[in-house]
């Protein structure tokens, strides 16, 4: 089993937990990841991934990270577009999610027995009719929808302290840091004292 990541997975990474200024390993363990054969994306998502400063790593990727449909792929978004038009949702809601990046991520999902990667939430019960959620679609579909942490859980990712001066692969310093004056790198002193502090984790 592979992971699938939404674009909503990158983008919170990037505006909130994973900035790139400040966390570079995880970008990097991204790419190492997806070199293991373990974390992908979809062209579709790839696509909705303009933001400036994410742009450079997402064109830093092997094309294989963004994984390409094929006829299975389609044959399962046939599917869950029947399952769909079941649920008697509004037309224009409908519309929204089958033109969607979310509905080929989902169907990638299904066809590969791979899980999908979100921050997206289940629909409250009132809301059902008005908007088509991941975790909703493959709950029905008997897909393995988690949360990024639970990703990197399941993969047993560590990020440790290093040399502040190594950025992603893909990275753009001066866009993500424009607003600040070069930083001067002490990996020697950094990691001497890193030695010295208890982890709870060793």
């Amino acid at each position: 089993m592979a992971y699938l990541l939404d674009a909503n997975a990158l983008l919170e990474a990037k505006n909130v937990h994973y900035g790139m200024d400040f966390c570079p390993a995880f970008w990097r363990w991204l790419t190492v990841s997806h070199a293991d054969g373990q974390v992908f994306s979809i062209t579709q998502v790839r696509d909705e991934l303009l933001d400036d400063v994410i742009r450079p790593w997402v064109n830093a990727q092997s094309p294989g990270f963004f994984l390409s449909g094929d006829a299975l792929v389609e044959a399962k978004a046939d599917e869950i577009v029947a399952w769909i038009d079941r649920q008697s949702l509004l037309d224009h809601v409908i519309l929204q999610f089958v033109d969607s990046a979310d509905m080929y991520l989902i169907a990638h999902a299904l066809a590969h027995g791979h899980a999908v990667v979100t921050w997206e939430k289940p629909a409250a019960e009132s809301k059902k009719h008005f908007k088509i959620k991941i975790p909703d679609v493959c709950t029905a579909f008997g897909v393995h929808c988690i949360e990024p942490n639970v990703m990197l859980r399941e993969l047993q990712a560590r990020f440790v302290l290093g040399p502040i001066h190594e950025p992603y692969e893909g990275a753009n310093l001066a866009k993500i840091s424009k607003d600040e004056p070069p930083r001067t790198a002490a990996a020697d002193v950094q990691e001497a004292l890193l030695r010295s502090v208890p982890t709870g984790t060793d």
